[in-house]
């Protein structure tokens, strides 16, 4: 009798901290970093310790959270060549390969542990093309190749210093055609804010920079920078009338966007 109220007590406590902070379904350690996925109601998360690397919402393509801001982007090329350097559980080329059927998608992700998981996030295989690498050198090594590349690559909550360098700015632009944008997600981290005007006006010298009106509460930021695409042009893509869903904060965000060539604050 005692061990069944003990289990019954086991259990009651797991059920409510489950309810709480949601059901591990898997979890793999890397470089002393845990990474997770836990299911809580209708979200699926992968948390690289204590970070949100990605998010998919069951029945909906939208995340309500800063992945969807991309989204509207590969609509402005015909056949869309996209790279993006971050896999996270692959929320953005899971969203972009169920929109663009035309898209064709390369996604580098340095964490071999991260990229081992995204089939158990997303339930399925994705058609991106997942690389093993260093997303500036592979950058480098393939020049005027994409029409967008998409930047989201994090150590916790931070962007490694690597990716606010000049470096990172000139392997971009060299792996974009003669028309393109690159698309920079950052958070605002006190690490975030301190290094804001550096990124911003090192991106100036090669791009129209543009930043999304987000909600201040987000905690993120999502930099655009233009190579050759008109700015009216940007403006008009976040309405996403292939989108059924709901999405007026994404058109709010893109028609109110911010010409900012010196700070992104």
């Amino acid at each position: 009798m005692q061990c069944d109220a003990g289990d019954k007590i086991t259990n009651i406590l797991k059920s409510f901290y489950e309810s709480a902070f949601g059901k591990v379904i898997a979890e793999k350690y890397s470089h002393g970093a845990r990474i997770r996925i836990i299911k809580k109601g209708p979200y699926k998360e992968l948390i690289y310790n204590n970070t949100v690397f990605s998010r998919i919402v069951e029945g909906r393509l939208l995340t309500g959270s800063y992945w969807d801001y991309f989204l509207p982007l590969p609509s402005l090329f015909e056949n869309p060549k996209i790279l993006i350097i971050g896999l996270g559980g692959g929320t953005i080329p899971y969203q972009m390969e169920s929109l663009y059927s035309n898209a064709s998608i390369d996604v580098i992700e340095i964490d071999e542990a991260i990229a081992s998981m995204y089939k158990i996030f997303i339930g399925k295989n994705l058609r991106s093309n997942i690389i093993l690498g260093d997303g500036i050198e592979y950058m480098e090594s393939h020049g005027n190749m994409y029409d967008l590349v998409i930047l989201d690559a994090y150590v916790d909550d931070n962007m490694p210093t690597e990716f606010f360098s000049d470096r990172m700015i000139n392997a971009a632009d060299s792996s974009l055609k003669e028309k393109g944008v690159l698309a920079i997600n950052y958070t605002l981290t006190s690490f975030g804010i301190a290094n804001s005007k550096k990124l911003t006006t090192s991106l100036a010298r090669m791009f129209e920079v543009y930043t999304l009106s987000m909600p201040p509460i987000s905690g993120n930021r999502v930099v655009i920078c233009s190579k050759g695409v008109n700015a009216e042009k940007l403006k008009e893509i976040g309405t996403l009338p292939r989108l059924k869903e709901a999405h007026a904060y994404i058109t709010k965000a893109y028609f109110n966007m911010d010409e900012d060539n010196q700070e992104v604050i």
